[in-house]
């Protein structure tokens, strides 16, 4: 029987992979293409050398700048006859120097004659264009209340900041019968110190107070509610109401009168508010980045005015907007400057995509920032650092 049974063993077929096999070289492959999925990315990656690096440089640069500007290049009292760091002598006469404090003119012309007019009709032709973009984009805003109501806490946000800042000037300062601060060059407190409260919390407050609306048109509206802060401060509503006065007070230097409020708004708050909406839409993935925007010009260029009346001892000048009047600056204010781009993007290391993009942030941003203050004219440095500052992030994040 067993002669009867051929069994060819040079033809006999591979065995076929069992499935367990299959499932097993499957599951193999699968969690090798998930490990190449879920490798790590910035900063989990960062080394040590990196992380001393990013914390390093901030505390070196400060020791640099003492060093410079108080061993190095020693503080002297300068003389009529001295010439300012960056001033050049000019061959047509120019007006005299305002300093910190002094009294540059007053609020007796007719509001209707001043900024004021124009702040009230700009505010409502900007009302009317949201309202036509929402009625054609976001027509549900109108009939959602927690869209409104989301608004409020912004306006109560203003009027607090500014007024606790008025509360401060009221408490070191003298008032005239209008309820204006008085002040002069030789005053202890200036209102130099309260005046970037408004600035900062005016482009922090449409960003930190989330709502479940999102979006540019969202965020138009929000500005237009922080702009209201403003508003209630024209001259026939704050004369007219001492709690609106004690708002003012915060924020009206005596060297920016008659023009206090033209040079805040559209010298400062209005453009600002814009420029940080469109970075905010070009950053895309990016957005957080505009906080680096607000904090080198709130913080930065805020503490850069009391830092350098309280310990700038280099001076140079700089013209007003529109203006022949020149205002007193200081290299100690400008270093503030300086420090702040380099210690911000340090800071939001995380919303840059790989190291180089932290490192060379830290490096281009506090020159070219302390060098665009520096140069700005009087009440339009924040301005010309939101633009710089963005456009110089954008090409960052951008090509590296």
């Amino acid at each position: 029987m067993s002669q009867g049974i051929s069994v060819d063993h040079g033809e006999e077929a591979a065995p076929e992979p069992s499935r367990s096999f299959c499932n097993l070289r499957r599951t193999t492959t699968m969690v090798a293409n998930a490990t190449v999925i879920a490798a790590p990315a910035w900063p989990a990656t960062m080394s040590d050398v990196q992380a001393a690096t990013i914390v390093g440089l901030p505390i070196l640069s400060l020791v640099l700048i003492y060093v410079f500007l108080r061993i190095v290049w020693k503080p002297v009292e300068a003389t009529k006859a001295e010439s300012l760091p960056l001033q050049t002598k000019d061959a047509e006469p120019v007006a005299a120097a305002i300093e910190e404090g002094e009294v540059a003119g007053d609020y007796e012309a007719p509001w209707t004659q001043t900024f004021d007019l124009v702040f009230t009709i700009g505010l409502g032709l900007y009302l009317v264009v949201l309202l036509v973009l929402t009625y054609f984009y976001h027509v549900e805003y109108f009939t959602t209340p927690a869209f409104w109501y989301s608004q409020i806490p912004k306006v109560l946000c203003m009027m607090f900041v500014s007024l606790l800042g008025g509360l401060i000037c009221r408490a070191y300062c003298d008032v005239d019968e209008k309820g204006y601060i008085i002040t002069n060059k030789n005053s202890a407190f200036k209102v130099n110190y309260t005046r970037k409260l408004q600035h900062f919390a005016a482009y922090m407050v449409p960003l930190v107070i989330h709502t479940s609306f999102s979006g540019p048109l969202a965020l138009a509206w929000g500005d237009l509610f922080t702009m209201i802060g403003f508003f209630v401060l024209i001259k026939p509503i704050r004369e007219a109401s001492k709690f609106f006065m004690l708002q003012f007070n915060s924020l009206d230097r005596p060297e920016d009168r008659p023009n206090t409020l033209l040079w805040i708004i559209a010298g400062n708050i209005a453009p600002g508010l814009f420029i940080l909406m469109f970075f905010k839409w070009l950053f895309a993935s990016n957005g957080d980045l505009v906080f680096i925007i607000v904090f080198i010009t709130g913080i930065g260029d805020g503490l850069a005015e009391p830092v350098g009346i309280m310990w700038g001892k280099h001076k140079y000048k700089t013209r007003a907007l529109f203006s022949t009047r020149k205002y007193t600056r200081s290299w100690e204010g400008s270093a503030c400057v300086f420090l702040s781009g380099m210690i911000f993007p340090a800071l939001q290391y995380a919303n840059f995509d790989n190291f180089t993009q932290v490192l060379t942030a830290m490096l281009i941003l506090p020159p070219t920032m302390a060098y665009a203050e520096a140069i700005a004219p009087h009440t339009m440095d924040t301005p010309v650092l939101m633009v710089g500052c963005g456009i110089i992030l954008y090409a960052i994040t951008t090509y590296l």
